[in-house]
């Protein structure tokens, strides 16, 4: 006889109720950190903050050169010991510096800077009246007419003079007749030329202003020249002889004049010759 037990072991019993819950643990030690997470994108740029104030003004910096002082003109001759002479005249208005004026050349006006010219000088022609202007910066006393010759044999004829306008063609004064010893220009026969000249019959005084020069010249019946003169470049049939905006000539002709110096000229009449001779004032 076998004993049995009751329930058997591998019955579950019924379940009874849940019992009331415990008192909460102490809480766990914290865990190592996790890996970091990859960065997220870049939010929009926020808005421009407001201006600053001002700093202050920096320290002034060290002053630049001097600049040089102008040109003046040449000192006058020094007058017997124990006294001082009168000072030269100062230089033009208006001069540049470094650059070349009649003044430095013993001139009180020229026409343009004759180390400027063509360099083969140019017959003005037996007959014709030619005419250059000059202005003149400043009042001066004017007492010869002066050309540059790169060749002359001497033995103008009657009939050749030179004079000096005004801007209104009223004549202010002139040679003598330049066949004649007095007013005749020296001969020339070296190379490169020289200045030659004819003297006024009386010395004027001339305001500043533009001023027209004018010369007939009567050829030798010997040799058929006169001088050979200085001009500008002049290889055009008719080149400009005047610029800007105020209808100055500056060069000019007259196809046919009288055996002296006529009381004026009509500028409006002169001819846009070819041949532009340069010519000053002493």
């Amino acid at each position: 006889m076998s004993l049995s037990v009751w329930p058997a072991p591998q019955d579950k019993g019924v379940v009874g109720p849940t019992g009331a819950p415990g008192a909460q643990g102490p809480k766990g030690d914290t865990g190592p950190p996790g890996t970091r997470g990859e960065a997220g994108l870049a939010g929009p740029a926020g808005p421009t903050g407001p201006q600053g104030p001002r700093g202050d003004t920096g320290p002034t910096g060290p002053s630049g050169p001097t600049g040089s002082k102008g040109d003046t003109g040449a000192t006058g001759p020094s007058g017997p010991q124990g006294a001082t002479g009168p000072p030269g005249p100062a230089g033009p208005p208006g001069a540049v510096p470094n650059e070349w004026q009649p003044e430095d050349h013993g001139l009180h006006a020229w026409a343009f800077d004759p180390a400027l010219t063509h360099s083969v000088g140019l017959y003005p022609g037996s007959g014709p009246i030619r005419v250059t202007a000059v202005r003149l910066r400043q009042p001066a006393q004017v007492s010869r007419i002066v050309w540059h010759a790169t060749g002359y044999a001497g033995g103008l004829t009657s009939g050749s003079w030179a004079a000096i306008f005004d801007a209104d063609g009223q004549r202010v004064g002139a040679t003598g007749d330049m066949s004649t010893a007095a007013y005749e220009p020296v001969e020339v026969h070296n190379g490169g030329g020289a200045a030659i000249t004819s003297p006024l019959t009386t010395p004027v005084t001339l305001a500043a202003g533009v001023y027209y020069i004018a010369w007939r010249m009567q050829y030798n019946t010997t040799t058929g020249d006169g001088p050979m003169l200085l001009a500008a470049e002049s290889s055009a049939g008719s080149p400009p002889n005047f610029f800007g905006l105020n209808g100055i000539r500056r060069f000019g002709h007259y196809a046919f004049g009288p055996a002296s110096p006529p009381s004026s000229i009509s500028i409006a009449a002169m001819i846009n010759g070819a041949n532009r001779f340069w010519v000053g004032l002493a």
